[in-house]
């Protein structure tokens, strides 16, 4: 594989590319722009991207409604507050998840328990199990980078046990269990579009639901006053029960992310595919070794792996340091979960959540974990450069 000056593109700006807004989006988003009309509110329903956007990702995901917000942390807020979670309520979650999530919790003023997770990065069902109680209120449950948890499990035990499940499914729009949309098996589920997401809208994200009362409830708390409650795809009597009985949070979606967002939405299939198949060249070429190991996939999920994980097993600490180092010098982004005191996505960084979780068997999980994020155009000398670079950086390290 090149290297150096025979090196026919620049690594570090090839793998920390972002995808472009297709040109529909840019001319609509100029088009809202010339007309100052940004609000939301600014325009009916019919005209306003927002509600637009928000009727077409309930039809994606096969729910009934569907509401534009500022981010997915503000989609998990006014769930929680939706379902009616007050202080000292019991919420479970995963203990392997960004630290928006228990964010969400703590600043509902909500007890954060955390659930195991395996070494494929999902829930641990039988830790779930173990730790439901008679206080436990929700499940806040985190599909971390897209790796869906056993659904089947964990909805039948949220039945049984009465427990309101929460999806943040940032990682996971367009993803699949048996055939139904990740984001619809919850009281609600949440989306992102930040830029790091399948649909790049720099910020912003969705709530979706089935429930009329909680569309009700999160209209209302996200920010829709006086008239404007009446201005989405949803007729309701409760937004006016409800219009005067909650506060604000003003998280609304801006008329100008959906313009960009909106067209991105028919691209998940194509991009589905681009995915699938660099994950597929990337995990036979880095796993044809004896240290590198990828999760396990479940036969009942359908992924848009947009990012790859996998372990270098027996490296210590320090390796694993070395090893991000090296790869790193050569252009390639990839971070640890477990080194390090500055990772968003490790529960030992989490210091507002009180005493530090006892999760041994996440811990392990994470220990060796490495992450990077993939943009949908990489090319196959890409992908070939990629490997070379983190076989040859494990190799180095591992005779050291």
């Amino acid at each position: 594989m090149p290297k150096g000056d025979t090196l026919t593109f620049n690594p570090a700006q090839v793998f920390n590319s972002y995808d472009p807004v297709p040109a529909s989006g840019i001319e609509r988003a100029a088009e809202i722009m010339r007309s100052g009309r940004m609000f939301r509110y600014s325009v009916g329903r019919d005209a306003s991207e927002a509600a637009l956007l928000e009727r077409d990702i309930a039809a994606y995901v096969g729910v009934r409604y569907a509401l534009g917000v500022s981010s997915c942390s503000s989609a998990l807020l006014l769930s929680l507050v939706a379902l009616g979670v007050e202080p000292g309520d019991k919420v479970l979650l995963p203990g392997f998840t960004f630290t928006a999530v228990p964010s969400a919790v703590v600043i509902s003023r909500a007890v954060p328990v955390f659930v195991e997770c395996t070494r494929d990065y999902r829930m641990d069902v039988d830790d779930f199990r173990r730790k439901i109680t008679s206080d436990t209120k929700v499940l806040l449950l985190s599909h971390m980078r897209g790796h869906l948890s056993d659904m089947d499990a964990i909805v039948e035990l949220c039945n049984k046990h009465g427990v309101a499940m929460v999806e943040d499914a940032a990682h996971a729009l367009g993803e699949r269990w048996r055939g139904k949309q990740a984001g619809s098996f919850g009281k609600t589920g949440c989306f992102s579009f930040q830029s790091n997401k399948i649909a790049n809208g720099g910020e912003g994200g969705m709530l979706v639901t089935d429930e009329e009362e909680l569309m009700a409830k999160a209209i209302v708390l996200s920010g829709a006053y006086e008239g404007n409650r009446r201005k989405h795809f949803i007729s309701s009597p409760l937004l006016d029960t409800y219009g005067h009985q909650l506060p604000l949070h003003n998280v609304r979606m801006t008329n100008l992310t959906a313009a960009i967002v909106r067209p991105q939405i028919p691209l998940i299939a194509e991009k589905a595919k681009r995915y699938r198949k660099m994950y597929s060249y990337l995990e036979r070429a880095l796993t044809a070794g004896n240290r590198i190991a990828f999760p396990q996939g479940h036969p009942h999920e359908e992924r848009i792996p947009d990012s790859i994980q996998f372990r270098i097993e027996g490296f210590t600490p320090d390796q694993m340091r070395a090893f991000i180092k090296k790869v790193n010098e050569a252009g390639v982004p990839i971070v640890a979960f477990g080194v390090g005191d500055d990772n968003a996505r490790h529960f030992d960084n989490w210091k507002y959540v009180g005493e530090r979780p006892n999760l041994p068997q996440t811990r392990e999980a994470l220990a060796n974990a490495c992450d990077m994020r993939l943009s949908s155009n990489l090319e196959e000398k890409h992908l070939a450069y990629l490997v070379e670079v983190i076989r040859d950086a494990v190799r180095q390290v591992g005779v050291q």
